[in-house]
């Protein structure tokens, strides 16, 4: 089955046409304008008429499925219907280079991030073109942490058994999941997808994650989270086809509370790609000529460029 795949990077938006290996990209002039168009019509579709946390109703596929254990079967393939949270967890119009985004956060009741100050001005400074580069996904080599995997505009799959969950991602990282409600790592340990324990309340599964580096954005215009984020997602399945995801982030560093976020997973046919995000990686060198430029600006203006560009 032919897949889709639109990826957009700040100051750079390309087309990809995917059945397994790259066939069409289209970059530069009249034909990023092209791009543009097509990406802003296509997500405008999915989201703009949504209003914010609004996900699109869908048909129930039949009863929850349910393993020899008695608990709910998650396994399969998904792709998450995420309104756009890759470009902005609050609900957000479409701009110039960005796609519209209905909105995913469900608590606090205003649906805003609650933001420190400092941390409000980090964000508006992230979404600057010369910060794109400052994004880990741009460099390939680092997994998108919790909760971004599971909001990246890429599929998913779910292997389960009595003792394990494990998440493998599209993009080329993975989470496994004990289900034995272990203690988590010494919080001298530090990681990037963070140290992640789960269990089953009732027929809901629950994964509480900490220990993580504080170096993951949440999404590419720069929401941000620090080294003292803690996750709890519960994965709930609605129906033989969907599972209900969702996601509360506790970050006393960045927020003044913690919030929440909620979007369905819906199974999807057919398997995971091999992304080779490297080999096909030509955003990179184009982020970093918009950063180099910035700062040789800045320094022939006799500037001191500010920390993180």
């Amino acid at each position: 089955m032919t897949r889709l795949r639109l990826r957009l990077r700040r100051g750079r938006p390309a087309l990809t046409l995917r059945r397994g290996r790259p066939a069409l990209t289209l970059r530069r002039g009249k034909q990023l304008i092209c791009a543009l168009a097509l990406l802003t019509a296509l997500a405008a579709v999915d989201v703009a008429a949504q209003g914010p946390a609004a996900a699109p109703a869908r048909k129930p596929a039949g009863p929850v499925l349910r393993t020899a254990e008695g608990k709910p079967n998650l396994q399969g393939h998904f792709q998450t219907d995420a309104g756009g949270a890759n470009w902005g967890l609050e609900f957000h119009a479409a701009v110039f280079g960005l796609p519209p985004g209905r909105g995913v956060i469900v608590d606090p009741p205003d649906k805003k991030l609650p933001l420190q100050p400092w941390a409000e001005q980090e964000r508006q400074n992230r979404r600057l073109p010369e910060r794109g580069y400052d994004d880990p996904t741009a460099h390939c080599f680092v997994a998108a942490g919790a909760p971004r995997s599971f909001y990246v505009p890429s599929p998913l799959q779910i292997v389960q058994t009595p003792t394990h969950i494990v998440f493998l991602y599209e993009r080329m990282s993975w989470r496994i999941v004990p289900l034995d409600n272990r203690k988590h790592l010494p919080d001298s340990v530090r990681l990037w997808q963070g140290d992640s324990v789960g269990h089953w309340d009732g027929d809901t599964l629950v994964v509480e994650t900490t220990n993580f580096n504080g170096k993951n954005w949440l999404n590419e215009v720069g929401d941000i989270v620090s080294h003292a984020e803690q996750v709890v997602e519960r994965f709930t399945a609605l129906d033989a086809d969907t599972i209900n995801y969702r996601a509360t982030v506790t970050d006393p560093v960045v927020y003044t509370r913690p919030w929440t976020i909620e979007m369905p997973l819906e199974r999807q046919q057919g398997e995971i790609l091999e992304v080779a995000c490297h080999e096909d990686n030509q955003d990179l060198q184009h982020l970093k000529d918009i950063r180099d430029a910035f700062r040789a600006k800045e320094k022939g203006n006799g500037a001191q460029p500010e920390q993180g560009r």
